[in-house]
């Protein structure tokens, strides 16, 4: 008898920054003098340290949107200690060089639905590092989707869910987050397969919070709503300052191309667009 493979249904996103492989690609050798020393740290310093900077910074919106919320005080100690039990979701995270995953197994839950939870914290998470990384002038692009894998080694998933998120990365080709089909459509079958009881309703208001961080682009494409009012409705988790910095850069990306490299002026141009139809939410100015 073979050994016991056990396959199921796991969300996937991938995020792989912008740019950084050029700035690598300087380091060609071991240093060999002081000079080449401090240029091989330099690179790294500016390389590596995004990197751990940018898997911090996802943790901390991750958290900001789970932290818990004077709702708790309205519950029974019953309640609370469901609603608490509920929130104890499961993430995992694997970083390869410029490239991060985070991965959640759609049947591995404490209660019934509750991984939709960790969908949404991970796409809540998502977006606020999308705003922090293009206020920080190093943005990434990425993708979302649910399909079936395997787990062949400790929190590493295997199969066509990771095909599919690899895909869907390479044709964001820009700064922005794709979102799959398949997360659409699981949290639609999801949404039909709700018990009517308590975990029903909060898995069905969870579903909803996720859609609302979902939006389409000019392509009609789905992508992450970074901006948009599901991000802007959690008081304080998002900093304005950083929406302003991220909408500067944007600008100033699109006027840097605009004569020198026609593709990547079109695809700051969308971005500069999409940017601007969210300004109002955030009582911001658009720059002419």
């Amino acid at each position: 008898m073979g050994k016991t493979i056990n396959v199921g249904y796991y969300f996937v996103a991938f995020i792989d920054i912008v740019g950084q492989r050029d700035r690598l690609k300087q380091w060609v050798k071991l240093p060999s003098n002081e000079g080449e020393n401090e240029n091989v740290a330099r690179i790294l310093r500016d390389t590596s340290e995004y990197v751990r900077e940018l898997r911090v910074k996802f943790d901390e919106y991750f958290e900001a949107v789970a932290k818990p919320t004077d709702l708790l005080e309205h519950l029974t100690p019953e309640q609370r200690a469901w609603a608490e039990q509920r929130k104890k979701t499961i993430l995992w995270r694997r970083g390869f060089s410029d490239s991060y995953f985070m991965t959640i197994p759609c049947w591995n839950e404490p209660s019934w639905g509750a991984h939709s939870l960790a969908i949404y914290y991970c796409l809540f998470g998502i977006c606020g590092l999308f705003i922090w990384a293009l206020a920080k002038k190093r943005p990434f692009r990425g993708a979302l989707e649910v399909g079936l894998g395997t787990e062949i080694s400790k929190e590493e998933v295997y199969g066509p869910v990771n095909v599919r998120v690899f895909e869907l990365e390479k044709g964001a080709k820009h700064p922005r987050i794709i979102v799959g089909t398949g997360l659409l459509n699981y949290l639609d079958d999801l949404e039909k397969r709700c018990p009517d009881n308590l975990e029903g309703k909060h898995t069905k208001d969870t579903i909803q919070k996720c859609r609302n961080l979902i939006t389409t682009d000019h392509t009609d494409t789905p992508i992450l709503d970074p901006m948009g009012k599901g991000v802007k409705s959690i008081s304080g988790a998002v900093d304005l300052r950083m929406v302003k910095l991220a909408y500067e850069f944007v600008v100033r990306q699109e006027e840097l191309y605009v004569h020198s490299d026609e593709k990547l002026y079109e695809y700051y141009s969308h971005l500069r667009k999409y940017c601007e139809s969210r300004l109002a939410l955030w009582n911001l100015d658009s720059i002419h």
